[in-house]
């Protein structure tokens, strides 16, 4: 059967680009400045290449076990580098968290739509989270690993809600036309459309090993993920449109 998740284990982590993040903390006391702010192979920052190195061990070790040891030997770097950059193994999380929505938010606010159709519109902004989520599916365990943590982070985040807007946005308009071209019901709830297709990408997603061995299939086969993002469209079609 399906697994509850609880403290994420495991890698499914997928390479991206990591962009820092604004949250700072100040260094601790025994931090020095380093004296190279940009790695010569890779064009990153140090900071940008500890964010990413952060962002893999959260992954795969949820809080608790990612320490700064561990962290510091991803990045290939000193410990004290960590603390100059981000205060603190909480304050590192902090901006793990924030570029982690960041991303999500920038990729669907690069999506354009076309509003005269708002089926094949809604379709289109359904699928893009299909796809990003498919591409990220380590975005679950971060969240999942705030979650954990009570979404101690999120709440100190000036406007948290600024990283869901894209998505939410789009979905808004799209709704809003179709609701005057008789398409769509007027009562839709907006915010609980976008949780039903997240909740559809991160079940399949983050039970893809226990589902396939349950069904007898790999769900990661790439007709399997294509069928699952037309249910994901079906779904929230049916859900959106006039009985």
């Amino acid at each position: 059967m399906p697994d509850l998740v609880r403290e994420p284990r495991g890698s499914m982590t997928t390479d991206f680009e990591q962009k820092p993040s604004a949250a700072r903390a100040k260094a601790a006391p025994s931090a020095t400045k380093p004296k190279r702010t940009r790695a010569k192979k890779t064009g990153k920052t140090t900071a940008e290449i500890i964010l990413a190195a952060a962002h893999i061990v959260f992954a795969k070790a949820g809080y608790d076990g990612a320490s700064v040891e561990r962290i510091s030997k991803q990045a290939k770097c000193n410990e004290s580098l960590l603390y100059y950059h981000f205060g603190s193994k909480d304050g590192l999380f902090a901006a793990v968290l924030e570029n982690t929505y960041r991303q999500l938010a920038e990729s669907n606010s690069a999506l354009e739509i076309d509003l005269d159709d708002p089926v094949s519109a809604l379709s289109q902004v359904v699928l893009n989270m299909w796809d990003y989520c498919q591409k990220n599916p380590d975005l679950f365990l971060i969240l999942n690993t705030e979650n954990l943590l009570k979404g101690k982070h999120l709440g100190k985040l000036v406007t948290p809600r600024q990283f869901l807007s894209p998505a939410v946005t789009q979905l808004r308009h799209t709704i809003e036309r179709g609701v005057e071209k008789g398409i769509f019901r007027a009562d839709i709830d907006i915010d609980e459309l976008y949780i039903t297709a997240m909740a559809l990408a991160c079940f399949y997603l983050l039970n893809r090993y226990t589902l396939s061995a349950f069904f007898g299939k790999n769900l990661m086969d790439v007709d399997a993920r294509d069928r699952w993002g037309q249910v994901m469209v079906d779904t929230i079609l049916r859900t959106a449109q006039v009985a």
